[in-house]
C-alpha cells in the first residue's frame, strides 16, 4: 500500500466522519415529533450497522 493511498483513506474516513457527525446534528435539532416519523435514532443506526461494513463500504 502506498503512502498516498494510506493518506487519501484517511482523508475519505475523516471526511466521512464529518459528515456523519453534520447529520446526526442537523436531525437531532429537528423537533421530536419530526424525529419520531423519520425513525430517528433508531431507524438510522438499524441501516447504518446493516449496509456498512467495517471499513465504510457499501455492501451489495
Amino acid at each position: 500500500m502506498t503512502a498516498f493511498t494510506r493518506i487519501n483513506r484517511y482523508f475519505r474516513r475523516y471526511r466521512h466522519t464529518l459528515n456523519r457527525h453534520r447529520t446526526e446534528r442537523l436531525i437531532g435539532s429537528l423537533p421530536a415529533e419530526i424525529r419520531k416519523d423519520i425513525g430517528w435514532p433508531n431507524q438510522y443506526r438499524m441501516m447504518q450497522s446493516e449496509d456498512f461494513d467495517h471499513q465504510g463500504i457499501a455492501r451489495s
